[in-house]
């Protein structure tokens, strides 16, 4: 059977409840939580007096042999086949970016369908899905609680940890000490090991409650056809700026037995909407080229399973992402900027989205400089920027901004005036996100036909097109989105963000109706193109300015391509790329000329700037062997080492959604100036 991904999702819901399979087979290792953490989940088929184990490690069952996986945009999909019956089961994330409602319920699908070998159903046919207490806490055991709701035609049980700590952890890898899980079927059972020990042994499921011993959640069906469903109910999903905002299938004061009974009575046409999507990208991939619905199925569920969707008091959309292991930031720009293919095609009013909460940030006392900021906070907490807080040990500070060097940002930073000198210079990023803040206001303005954001936050685009013009064509010693390379001054790469930023603020102002400022930056960017290329000379653009024999993925050229104005020129793209290609190893093209590791992303935002499909795939076909090959059996890692495949931190992030470049490129208009 061969193996596609390092890592299959099984049940994605959000940054707190992410569940994977990172074994060949299904049931050839226990489930695991984004983070590596086992959150043991088994799948049981009781027929014919016997008990198979088709999903983690049981050994008091027989284990049913997989014969096939595959992955659509939505499901992972796994065949089983023993003496006596075949066994399909779809494990489905309807993170659907076209429908928030279903997007945002926080619900997933088990299918399952059992053929007899000989056409009899046996009368003691029954399928199990069993949770481990480990979906109740992070790590360390502590005291659940739970019990069964009889609903509408079905039941769900549910556990929780017994102290129940919302939002108490903003830690990166972690799962959540707080927040109900729940699994339905026609009958479920809050039970201990020895009712469950039971279950397996004689098929015998009976209530009872033993001290001292694990619990379980267990939902049961006793038809050869049918479904579960698994959800998550965090109680409150993120802090923002002093409102504790429910999710967005919530707002309006709706419970997770509404989500419940709604998941179960829109089952069908939930399915149908999703299969419908998953058809048209699978035509609109094959159109790229071979393998890539494979890497944009890999991408979608991880991508958007990182984000959380709320809504404020005033009733702006907030589209949240948590910076997976990377440091845990919430609402990080330059993630958001890789990010924005995926969600610029399907649903643009999602980048808006991405966008509003910097905006508003960047309007507190406490972020007083002239550029944008990075953050918002650490996940799931929005409390003022967490990257480059100060270090210093003074009245003001304390030393208790950093606490075992994590940012602590439940200190509520975004309340402090500008005197208290939070932040340092020394991570921030200004020319980085001035150029992402301008670019993906313009991109998602154009995509979705709305302006108010960029109307509302016009003199804060003013700010920082102003930082480009005065910092952008020679940037400083500074960090880039790619910050774990370290510090980089004359960055031609950057230089090229701040071009694309200063088209971006001319773009918005066409839009606006603020012509003779779109004509004055129109003009801008022309001159600054012809300074630019003067500095980098002729042939591959270097690292930096002056850096001879030296390379950069240029991902920043793009949106000149994409927004109609090609100052850098398709020449000068189809030279980059012949170049990338010859550099390309085993799993990918470095990143730069410095080390052998590279990003996944920015290989799929290089892949997009060049017009001949054959380069385009020679570019992503070795991100798909990467997939298939990696020694590191974790969530889609988006650094890695491109001779070993190895991943070197950076996996289960949104910044899987700029993969969809290269179909962002066929769909996206051409803007003219």
């Amino acid at each position: 059977m061969k193996r596609i991904l390092p890592a299959y999702p099984l049940w994605i819901i959000d940054p707190m409840f992410s569940v994977w399979s990172n074994s060949n087979e299904l049931n050839g290792s226990d489930t695991v939580f984004w983070t590596g953490l086992k959150h043991k989940a088994y799948g049981l088929v009781r027929y014919d007096g016997k008990t198979y184990c088709f999903m983690g490690r049981r050994d008091d069952a027989e284990y049913i042999q997989q014969t096939d996986v595959a992955i659509t945009a939505f499901d992972s999909r796994y065949t089983f086949e023993c003496d006596v019956f075949i066994l399909k089961v779809r494990f489905i994330s309807p993170r659907l970016l076209t429908d928030l409602k279903i997007m945002s319920c926080p619900v997933c699908f088990t299918e399952y369908d059992i053929t007899p070998k000989s056409g009899r159903i046996p009368k003691d046919l029954s399928v199990a899905i069993v949770m481990d207490e480990d979906f109740c806490y992070d790590g360390e055991r502590a005291e659940t609680v739970g019990g069964v709701l009889p609903l509408k035609g079905y039941e769900a049980a549910y556990f929780t940890r017994k102290r129940n700590m919302v939002l108490s952890d903003t830690s990166d890898m972690v799962a959540p000490d707080w927040g109900s899980t729940y699994i339905t079927g026609d009958e479920s059972f809050y039970i201990t090991d020895t009712a469950f020990n039971r279950y397996v042994q004689d098929g015998v499921m009976k209530y009872f409650r033993t001290a001292n011993e694990r619990n379980y959640i267990v939902g049961i069906n006793k038809a050869s056809k049918g479904y579960f469903v698994t959800a998550f109910d965090d109680f409150v999903s993120i802090f923002y700026f002093g409102e504790w905002l429910k999710g967005y299938f919530f707002k309006d004061g709706a419970t997770i037995v509404d989500a419940l009974n709604w998941a179960q009575e829109n089952h069908d046409g939930i399915l149908e909407k999703c299969e419908t999507f998953d058809k048209q990208l699978k035509a609109d991939c094959d159109n790229v080229g071979n393998d890539y619905y494979l890497l944009a199925c890999a991408s979608l569920r991880q991508s958007v399973g990182a984000h959380k969707l709320v809504e404020n008091k005033k009733g702006d959309l907030l589209f949240l992402s948590k910076e997976c292991n990377s440091n845990g930031c919430i609402g990080t720009v330059d993630v958001s900027y890789p990010s924005m293919p995926l969600y610029l095609i399907y649903n643009p009013e999602l980048v808006n989205a991405m966008l509003v909460g910097i905006y508003d940030f960047a309007r507190m006392l406490v972020w007083n400089y002239d550029f944008a900021p990075h953050d918002l906070g650490t996940y799931p907490w929005c409390a003022g920027q967490s990257y480059s807080v100060s270090k210093e040990d003074n009245k003001y500070s304390c030393g208790q901004n950093y606490v075992s060097g994590v940012p602590n940002t439940k200190q509520m930073l975004y309340l402090r005036p500008a005197e208290s000198n939070v932040y340092s210079m020394d991570e921030q990023m200004p020319v980085e996100e001035c150029g992402n803040m301008l670019i993906m206001t313009a991109a998602a303005m154009l995509a979705s036909g709305r302006d108010k954001l960029a109307k509302d936050n016009f003199d804060l685009l003013q700010t920082w097109v102003k930082y480009l013009e005065k910092y952008g064509l020679q940037p400083e010693f500074q960090l880039c989105t790619d910050d774990f390379a370290g510090h980089l001054a004359n960055n031609v790469n950057l230089a090229i963000k701040a071009l694309v930023g200063i088209e971006s603020f001319a773009l918005i102002c066409r839009n606006i109706g603020e012509k003779q400022l779109a004509d004055e930056y129109t003009a801008k960017a022309f001159e600054f193109a012809r300074q630019f290329k003067e500095l980098v000379g002729d042939g591959i653009m270097p690292l930096a300015y002056g850096q001879k024999d030296t390379y950069s993925l240029k991902y920043n050229i793009l949106f000149d391509k994409l927004f109609g104005f090609e100052l850098i020129g398709q020449d000068i793209c189809e030279r980059e790329t012949d170049y990338y290609i010859k550099k390309t190893n085993k799993y990918g093209v470095p990143l730069d000329t410095r080390k052998n590791i590279t990003k996944s992303d920015w290989i799929l935002w290089v892949a997009a700037l060049t017009d001949d499909k054959e380069k385009c795939e020679a570019l992503y076909s070795p991100v798909v062997k990467y997939l298939a090959e990696t020694p590191s059996r974790v969530p889609f890692g988006d650094l890695y080492g491109t001779e070993i495949g190895e991943k070197r931190e950076f996996y289960n992030r949104t910044v899987q959604g700029g993969n969809f470049a290269p179909l962002l490129k066929a769909k996206f208009h051409k803007y003219k100036i």
